[in-house]
């Protein structure tokens, strides 16, 4: 098994610290050492962070998304149980398999100084399992995709990346170019014919890359066929 402490600070006032969650926002990876029979551990403060902002903005359209990875291969750190910590008390917290958490939202949680456990599957001993924050469309909106809503999901993860990023740190943010469409299968050549005609800027690695200006000048309705498993920012430095 896997154990990790996480001793981050709490957010405070002030440019050092906003530079600091920005830099926890865009990277995130945090390297853990292998001790067998301990669950990994996290500060709860540091999820509640990123969700005060989501739960302040109320975006229909996007969400932060806490992901555990394995930092040499890549792979998602599977989870057995995860559980929200106050001394001896031990509330189970949703997840899912593939390495996503789903903490929920307590103020109060925060205020005790929560931890959060979790247990992997058996057979991960040598992952080093790092914590990944994504900014993603909920998946409740990739369904029968049209050009507004794709529209609404680049401006709403625009102004949620630039929310967490705080006063000073937006400022030294990458510039968001638009929206990454990860796409469940390759795409056939007769596709990107068609594609390029709805002016989609192009595909890499199972991927669609739509840029705003080509999101402002978009008439169709929707994106067709397409079988599209999830939508973040385009960033480019």
């Amino acid at each position: 098994m896997i154990n990790t402490v996480m001793n981050l600070k709490p957010d405070l006032p002030g440019k050092g610290s906003t530079i600091i969650r920005f830099v926890l926002l865009l990277i995130l990876l945090l390297s853990v050492k292998s001790v067998f029979a301990s669950p990994l551990t996290l500060n709860y403060d540091l999820f509640f962070g990123y969700m005060k902002t989501e739960y302040k903005l109320q975006y229909e359209y996007v969400s932060t998304a806490f992901y555990l990875r394995d930092k040499k291969r890549g792979a998602a750190c599977l989870i057995k149980q995860a559980w929200i910590v106050v001394d001896q008390k031990r509330d189970p917290m949703e997840f899912a398999q593939a390495g996503r958490l789903l903490p929920f939202f307590s103020e109060q949680h925060r205020k005790d100084g929560a931890m959060i456990e979790v247990e992997l599957l058996a057979g991960q001993a040598d992952y080093q399992c790092s914590l990944q924050v994504t900014l993603m469309a909920k998946g409740a909106q990739l369904d029968n995709l049209s050009w507004p809503r794709l529209a609404l999901i680049s401006e709403q993860l625009e102004g949620l990346l630039k929310k967490n990023a705080g006063m000073v740190g937006q400022y030294f943010l990458p510039a968001f170019a638009g929206l990454r469409l990860q796409l469940a299968e390759p795409l056939s050549a007769a596709q990107l014919s068609v594609l390029d005609k709805q002016m989609i800027s192009g595909s890499e690695n199972n991927a669609l890359l739509l840029s705003n200006e080509r999101l402002k000048g978009a008439e169709l309705e929707s994106l067709g066929e397409l079988k599209v498993v999830r939508i973040t920012p385009w960033l480019v430095k």
